[in-house]
């Protein structure tokens, strides 16, 4: 971010040129900005839809935010790029006291140490066949690459690998790796169970810790469980629950000789809803680039914050429902708790996505809308007032879950006040 406020990332009229990034096929850009011959800047009426709509405003506004909440708490932020998955975004959610950045993907990882991000961690479960390729991208690009670990198993892949590596010829150093112990205190999706596997917890910091092929940097928890939360208060208890839980393990780690430097926690739902983080040194929210539905349903974040759409157009008026443009392969079929809908039409809070299918979705009036956007479970559903949606209307749609709905789309279209100015593609693969 400079001083002004603005993004600052190089400017991307051609979202091809990065080297990561594959071609377009001619198929592909017909159906772009480029194809549908549409020069920058441009109104949201002259896309081809369904297109992603990403407020730039409030993106930096998110970010800003975030970088605040974590310096007021006195934790350092080590954001996820996995839903936004460009560089642009990525620049606007570090500074240099951040403490480094997640990663989901090799083709993540490669392209931010390309870019220049210092510090990156592969954010899963690091299996024997990614080994190799992150050292590859470490050593070309001198990033400090770092990966997670929760099984024995991982420790011995890395030593295996390094031992392979130091019989190589050329000169070539092995490329020592760092980890972090993914720790289980809620979620149930990864980790170690702190709980109830407290002596193979410790071992496995203890194998990690002797290790000559990783660097044992701390421990990692997530609190994915967050998401399930109805109330801001039942987040803010999750994440209290979460600080706890992996500042006492890690407090523990040291009294048995094993040093923890770093204390890693959070989710977008807790960093979101929590304003302090006791006991931890650092969290990696990732989703709060964008927040959607689900966040605001969770007490994170107002529709306000909400900083993705999904442009459609209604092309067709039926007896029960309109329909749009915009179907799963636009929005992805995560539905909302909330309502069991699929999006909510921006400023329209009784116009619910109710259904998608492959290429279009079912738009209905609930009559039930409120000031934050969400509707009831088994509300009446309608046809809308025709003359609120006339055939070749223009709808914004906010997405369920904003990191899913992002994957389904090729390019972003970046919106700054009311005119899109610029065109991002973000990474792809895995």
């Amino acid at each position: 971010i400079t001083s002004g406020g603005q993004a600052h990332s190089e400017n991307i009229r051609n979202p091809t040129t990065h080297p990561s990034f594959p071609k377009m096929s001619e198929g592909e850009s017909l159906l772009t900005w480029t194809g549908a011959g549409v020069k920058l800047p441009c109104s949201l009426s002259d896309l081809p839809t369904p297109a992603l709509i990403v407020d730039e405003d409030v993106v930096i506004r998110n970010c800003e935010a975030m970088i605040s909440k974590a310096k007021a708490a006195g934790v350092k932020l080590r954001p996820h790029m996995k839903t936004h998955k460009t560089i642009e975004i990525g620049k606007m959610q570090v500074r240099e006291e951040a403490a480094g950045i997640m990663a989901s993907t090799l083709p993540e990882v490669k392209l931010f140490a390309e870019s220049g991000f210092k510090d990156i961690t592969y954010g899963v479960p690091v299996a024997a066949a990614k080994l190799k390729p992150l050292c590859e991208i470490a050593r070309a690009s001198g990033a400090q690459i770092n990966v997670m670990v929760d099984n024995p198993q991982q420790v011995e892949w890395a030593a295996e690998l390094f031992a392979t590596q130091s019989k190589g010829e050329g000169g070539s150093k092995s490329i020592v790796l760092g980890a972090f112990m993914k720790i289980d205190s809620g979620y149930h999706r990864a980790g170690v169970d702190i709980f109830k596997d407290r002596p193979a917890a410790i071992d496995l910091a203890r194998a990690l810790h002797k290790s000559s092929a990783l660097t044992f940097l701390g421990v990692y928890s997530h609190s994915g469980h967050s998401y399930n939360a109805r109330t801001r208060e039942a987040v803010v208890k999750i994440n209290d629950d979460e600080c706890e839980a992996a500042a006492a393990f890690a407090k523990e780690l040291e009294a048995a000789g094993i040093p923890c430097p770093t204390i890693s926690v959070g989710s977008t739902p807790t960093c979101g809803a929590a304003a302090a983080f006791p006991g931890v040194t650092e969290i990696h929210p990732g989703n709060y680039v964008f927040f959607d539905r689900q966040q605001s349903g969770t007490g994170a974040c107002s529709h306000g914050d909400i900083a993705v759409t999904v442009l459609s157009r209604v092309i067709g008026h039926y007896n029960d429902h309109f329909l749009c443009d915009a179907g799963s392969l636009a929005m992805s079929k995560d539905s909302a708790p909330q309502d069991g809908g699929f999006g909510t039409v921006q400023g329209r809070p009784d116009l619910l996505l109710a259904a998608v299918s492959q290429e279009s979705g079912k738009i209905v009036a609930t009559g039930t809308g409120s000031a934050d956007g969400n509707l009831k479970v088994g509300a009446k559903r309608a046809r809308p007032p025709e003359a609120d949606l006339p055939l070749g209307s223009l709808v914004r749609i906010l997405p369920n879950h904003s990191c899913l709905t992002a994957a389904c789309h090729p390019l972003y279209y970046i919106l700054r006040g009311d005119k899109i100015v610029d065109v991002w593609r973000p990474c792809r693969g895995f």
